[in-house]
């Protein structure tokens, strides 16, 4: 758990990043419109041509460019600076525990925000890759395992991405379980320290009524006859 530093959660609440990323219009690479439309579909029948595989990765290519773009540096840089914590567990203070919840709502907005850029460009390259792949496959020669090769070099470009991009997201979602845990673990010191205020309150509340019922001669003498009653012999 960490200290509560009042001047640091201030100062953290200024600094926490809430850059908006640019979702660009969805390309419209199907003009259903088209006249054509359906004798560009039938053409398809005839098989896979070099033509049409570079018409297919020029669309892979659109749809990847409309998404918005991100730098994983500068995402890293940016969560390396978040304070993922709780309060002190000896600290009731309810001030500080309102700025931790405050923190942890906005990086978990933030997290999920960036989760959705990287997930998209992850889905975008991974079906790029395997459907690309399987046309490459068709217009290889050779023997199947010479096929497979030819096909898994093709589209070598965008494996390697698909790769960084479940990388970077593996590492995302790692980081949303730990915003979890810490607001899970602060819900539970919330709980306890709830407990030991109501415990608190009626052991008051208990002292207060035994005052009251006391004569004075036993609240003057109160050092020196009062008897402490143990639970059993309330």
């Amino acid at each position: 758990m960490n200290d509560f530093d009042d001047d640091y959660l201030d100062n953290e609440q200024d600094t926490i990043i809430l850059a908006e990323l640019d979702w660009k219009p969805s390309p419209e690479s199907i003009v259903y419109t088209d006249p054509d439309f359906s004798k560009k579909i039938i053409e398809r029948i005839k098989g896979v041509t070099e033509e049409g595989f570079a018409k297919e990765v020029d669309n892979w290519q659109e749809a990847i460019q409309s998404l918005p773009v991100y730098d994983e540096l500068d995402i890293r840089k940016e969560i390396k600076g978040w304070n993922i914590g709780i309060p002190n567990k000896d600290d009731f203070d309810f001030d500080s525990h309102a700025k931790f919840y405050s923190m942890q709502i906005q990086y978990r907005n933030r997290i999920t925000e960036i989760i959705n850029v990287v997930y998209a460009h992850h889905e975008m390259l991974s079906q790029a890759q395997k459907t690309l792949k399987d046309i490459a496959a068709r217009l290889a020669g050779g023997t199947a395992v010479d096929k497979n090769a030819i096909a898994t070099f093709t589209v070598q470009p965008f494996s390697l991405a698909c790769t960084h991009a479940r990388r970077l997201l593996s590492y995302l979602e790692s980081v949303l379980k730990n915003i979890d845990f810490a607001a899970s673990q602060m819900d539970r010191m919330l709980r306890e320290h709830q407990a030991l205020a109501r415990i608190n309150s009626n052991f008051n509340s208990e002292g207060l009524s035994s005052l009251f019922k006391d004569n004075n001669s036993r609240v003057a003498n109160i050092n020196n006859s009062t008897e402490i009653r143990t639970r059993n012999r309330r």
